[in-house]
């Protein structure tokens, strides 16, 4: 069945927007909590370092929730948690330039903790503090936390995307990822987070065609998903991540069938050169030729891209991630053949295994074999047995994470090739 565009972002928005999304996303920090302070104080704190790598911001979001604010953030902001008469313990923060989280300070986050100290200290939570400003709710905040670093400031053309992550996540009411806690802003008044992902996928689906990631963009969209989504623009988030996911993979199929298509044209010129050349070498009458030899591997290219921004479909079309999946199926292959052999000499035969099958129909040619691993990748692989399947993807995932450990071993020598040691 086809579907139009509009009926295909209903679908994704439906299918994303689940209790599962929560699992993989910053907002299962301020999740941890049912106090409604605590979930305000929580969910801004990570939504302020929500920048770069979904792990990476967790991981940071983890530690200060584990060991900052040790399970209380309210308490840890207002000072509760001290003697009378003693200071908030974040204050120890204040003028440290020990780093905290990629160009933040610990100073900068003691910033952060002494504007919420302020919040909280004169109102029962930040909804209240909102309701005292004549702004809108986004220019409210950026008043609030004016002068914090990662605020952007209210004449700033940025499209404050961890400002209007937080707010979807206060606002929108009876979703199961987001909290709905505030009746402050009308979720019909909530604009698109827009970050370097929704921007590229909102062009690639022709959703607009402003290339520049500011605030006018995130406005520009948010007006589009309201034709789809009247009373609720934000929901299109979901459905932008939702087509990224499936876009994601049906590519990542297509591309590595190219790729695995260049390697093979490239390394069967590569070997008729090689033997073009050997027929031309003199060789004495009595001589048994030399077996042609392998020929060189395609040398890897410099990857410009940061490790934790590839994608699958980067991976997979490496020359890289093509020799190592060679390597996995010739040394699967060789055991399979010395057990053969040894059973051969007992008189005994091997039980058929998936990789006989395999074999058979010619499937352990690495190009072949990769476009496969895409496909169960993408759950678009038919004719294979769950075990068939799970067979496969284990030994392309081997493949796959070595390939991804060399990537970033290769990145941490490359960041530190001038000496400069920042840890």
């Amino acid at each position: 069945m086809a579907y139009t565009l509009n009926e295909n972002l209903k679908r994704w928005a439906e299918q994303y927007e689940t209790a599962e999304f929560v699992k993989n996303d910053p907002v299962q920090i301020p999740r941890h909590y049912d106090s409604r302070v605590n979930i305000e104080i929580s969910a801004f704190v990570t939504a302020w370092i929500a920048w770069g790598n979904r792990k990476q911001i967790i991981k940071k979001a983890d530690f200060i929730d584990r060991e900052i604010f040790k399970g209380e953030p309210y308490n840890n902001i207002v000072g509760n948690n001290v003697e009378p008469g003693a200071v908030p313990l974040w204050q120890a923060y204040k003028e440290s330039k020990e780093n905290f989280y990629r160009t933040f300070t610990y100073g900068d986050f003691a910033e952060l903790c002494d504007r919420l100290h302020q919040i909280y200290s004169r109102n029962e939570n930040m909804e209240a503090a909102l309701l005292k400003s004549d702004k809108k709710p986004l220019e409210a905040l950026q008043s609030l936390f004016g002068d914090v670093k990662g605020i952007p400031d209210i004449e700033t053309k940025s499209g404050c995307k961890r400002l209007c992550m937080f707010l979807r996540w206060m606002c929108r009411p009876n979703s199961p990822v987001d909290f709905g806690l505030w009746t402050i802003c009308d979720p019909r008044n909530l604009i698109i987070p827009l970050d370097t992902h929704v921007h590229k996928q909102a062009l690639r689906l022709g959703l607009i065609t402003r290339r520049t990631p500011d605030l006018q963009t995130a406005i520009e969209i948010t007006d589009r998903f309201a034709e789809i989504f009247p009373d609720d623009p934000a929901k299109g988030d979901f459905a932008l991540f939702g087509y990224g996911v499936n876009k994601g993979t049906a590519d990542t199929i297509k591309e590595v069938t190219e790729a695995a298509n260049k390697l093979n044209e490239a390394t069967k010129g590569a070997a008729t050169a090689v033997a073009e050349l050997s027929d031309h070498l003199p060789h004495a009458e009595d001589e048994t030729p030399e077996p042609t030899p392998e020929p060189e591997p395609i040398p890897e290219q410099p990857i410009e891209t940061k490790v934790a921004d590839l994608s699958i479909a980067d991976v997979l079309k490496m020359p890289l991630f093509f020799a190592n999946l060679k390597e996995q199926i010739t040394s699967l292959w060789q055991s399979r053949e010395n057990a053969r052999q040894a059973a051969g000499k007992n008189g005994e035969r091997l039980k058929n295994h998936i990789i006989d099958q395999l074999h058979a129909d010619g499937l352990l040619d690495t190009g072949k074999f990769a476009v496969l691993f895409a496909k169960i990748l993408d759950k678009v692989a038919t004719g294979y047995s769950a075990n068939e399947r799970e067979f496969i993807r284990v030994l392309g995932m081997t493949a796959f994470k070595i390939t991804m450990q060399k990537l970033i071993d290769d990145e941490k020598e490359r960041d530190n090739s001038d000496g400069d040691d920042k840890q």
